[in-house]
């Protein structure tokens, strides 16, 4: 992992001296506080969640490269994990741009969860609906083509590991998505999203529908998503929706919330869902303040409420910053 760190800072070194390159840093970090909460009491405090630190390379013609290192929080580990902070690569990518077609290869941003991330902006409070189920990763190694058929239609196609960023492990599958972004309106859009994988020999899909309304005073969004076949088990079926919306109280500052439902399906012979103990509801009240384009703030209560009476919810009050340039 030193080794990677450093041919990655030697990397954007080179880079940096090029006059068409653009520096990509990106900051999460936030104060957390539990409330009434036993078992997460010992992590109150402060966190570093995510540092994106990056180059951009655009010399002149069609073509772009972009390089970016996440060094992530120990939390993101899995359990029984060693603690640690470690790095890897976030973007890997070469992208051709001709008029309205873009094309990227390497390790790239996946499309199954990025458009809703952007729209609602606050990726740096919570992660989003897809990621903390399961349901998809927000990059994995493979192509991804984008197309703008007009100013009411926009296509993407990708085909990738279906493995993610962190593990590069190859399983002879391939999942491919196709998405479609629907404009009826200049601050409406609609967004339909499947893809398809079968690791292990074992089908999995994933449909994904999304609503939204953004204008300077008011933000509003929803989505639904149904993924099958969770971790390659035949009928491990889970569903769910996420909506949020914010409204700007003052010219800096917002209030907003989000509420998420997801629940697994019930095998045949079973009294409860396959999932239970992790089903469950997820809800973020909070204000936001922007300093400027490159600096935000926000203060937000953060509440899990497991649908399983056995496993307690929390409830956790954070400060939460977001600082790029």
């Amino acid at each position: 992992m030193k080794k990677t760190a450093l041919v990655t800072t030697v990397v954007l070194i080179l880079l940096s001296y090029k006059a068409n390159s653009q520096a990509i840093t990106e900051v999460f970090a936030d104060f957390h506080y539990y409330i009434n909460d036993t078992l997460h009491s010992d992590n109150n405090g402060f966190g570093l969640t995510r540092a994106y630190l990056g180059y951009n390379y655009h010399p002149e013609g069609e073509f772009s490269g972009t390089l970016i290192l996440n060094v992530c929080s120990p939390s993101d580990l899995a359990e029984g994990s060693k603690e640690r902070r470690y790095a890897y690569f976030r973007e890997a990518s070469v992208t051709w741009t001709k008029d309205d077609l873009s094309m990227s290869f390497g390790m790239t941003t996946t499309r199954s969860l990025s458009f809703q991330q952007k729209f609602y902006g606050k990726r740096y409070v919570a992660d989003n609906f897809e990621a903390i189920n399961g349901y998809s990763t927000v990059a994995d190694l493979g192509f991804t083509a984008d197309y703008v058929i007009n100013d009411f239609l926009k296509v993407d196609f990708t085909f990738m590991n279906g493995e993610g960023y962190n593990n590069l492990h190859i399983d002879n599958s391939i999942k491919s998505s196709f998405g479609v972004n629907i404009i009826p309106f200049e601050k409406g859009i609609m967004r339909l999203y499947a893809d398809f994988d079968r690791p292990g020999g074992t089908w999995q899909q994933l449909y994904i529908g999304f609503i939204g309304y953004k204008s300077d005073l008011i933000m509003i969004g929803g989505e639904a998503a149904f993924k099958t076949n969770i971790d390659g088990t035949d009928s491990h079926d889970s569903w769910g929706f996420s909506s949020t919306g914010s409204i700007r109280v003052a010219d800096k500052t917002e209030i907003f919330g989000r509420y998420d439902y997801t629940i697994s399906n019930e095998i045949s012979g079973e009294s409860l869902p396959w999932n239970y103990m992790k089903d469950r509801q997820f809800f973020i009240a909070g204000a936001q303040y922007t300093f400027n384009d490159n600096f935000k703030l926000a203060l937000d209560y953060q509440g899990n409420y497991p649908i399983s009476g056995r496993v307690p919810p929390t409830r956790s009050v954070f400060l939460n910053t977001f600082f790029k340039f």
